[in-house]
């Protein structure tokens, strides 16, 4: 079972919150598999919504639920136990320094419920419920 610490809860511009989470686990010995998942909660709500998927508000929350998540994980195999947290803090800093200005920019909230419900639309055509 791969136990979840929250290494940072942070303040984005735009009136997200960012979140870094430890989800590393033991492989075999003293080896290690390290990963760190850095999150993003957004509300799906009419306010949060782009300009173009205003109208279809109703339809775009039930579709995507009140809350969805951006998520991206880095993974390192192997690595000596004794390595873990140097490399934890490397990889935290390197993440949150290049997904900042992305995921703090003011239109990142609806630019990616946008994408998501255009995923969501896709796969209705692909398999029709």
């Amino acid at each position: 079972m791969v136990m979840k610490n929250l290494l940072l809860r942070q303040n984005l511009p735009n009136g997200l919150v960012l979140e870094v989470y430890d989800l590393s686990r033991p492989m075999a010995g003293d080896r290690w598999q390290v990963v760190l998942e850095v999150r993003v909660p957004i509300p799906v709500t009419e306010a949060v919504l782009p300009a173009d998927l205003k109208a279809q508000a109703p339809e775009v929350i039930e579709a995507l639920g009140p809350e969805i998540s951006f998520t991206q994980q880095e993974i390192h195999y192997f690595i000596d136990a004794r390595e873990v947290p140097a490399l934890l803090e490397e990889m935290q800093e390197r993440l949150v320094q290049g997904l900042i200005e992305y995921l703090g920019h003011p239109d990142f909230a609806g630019r990616y419920l946008r994408k998501k419900f255009a995923e969501h639309q896709e796969r209705l055509r692909w398999y029709p419920e």
